[in-house]
C-alpha cells in the first residue's frame, strides 16, 4: 500500500447465489468512489476527507484503497454497487459452472 493510502475496511459474505462485500468507506462521496471488479477480484480506491487547518498529528491517509480476492469466480458485468450512510454494499453474482457430465466412451 502506498504512502498515504488507508486501507478500507471489509466485510465479505458469502451466499448460494451472490457475494456480498460491505466496505466502509467514511465521509466519501458516492461520485468519487472508483470500483472496479474482474471475475476474482474488487478494487476500490477513494479519497478520505481531510479538514483543512493546522496539524499537531496526521495519522490518516488522503486516499482509502482496497484491493480483495474473492473466493469464487463471478459476473463482473452483473455487478451491482448500493451505497449508503458511509457503506459501500457491492452485489456480486456467482459464475455457475455446471458440474461435470460423465461421457460413455464407444
Amino acid at each position: 500500500m502506498a504512502m498515504g493510502q488507508r486501507k478500507a475496511e471489509v466485510d465479505i459474505l458469502d451466499y448460494d447465489e451472490e457475494i456480498v462485500a460491505l466496505i466502509d468507506l467514511p465521509g466519501v462521496a458516492k461520485e468519487e468512489i472508483d470500483l472496479r471488479v474482474s471475475e476474482e477480484e474488487i478494487f476500490l480506491e477513494a479519497p478520505a476527507r481531510r479538514p483543512d487547518g493546522k496539524y499537531t498529528r496526521r495519522e490518516r491517509g488522503l486516499r482509502f484503497f482496497r484491493k480483495v480476492e474473492l473466493s469464487e469466480e463471478v459476473k463482473p458485468e452483473q455487478v451491482r454497487a448500493r451505497f449508503e450512510n458511509g457503506v459501500l454494499e457491492v452485489h456480486l453474482p456467482k459464475l455457475v459452472v455446471a458440474p461435470s457430465t460423465r461421457v460413455d466412451v464407444e
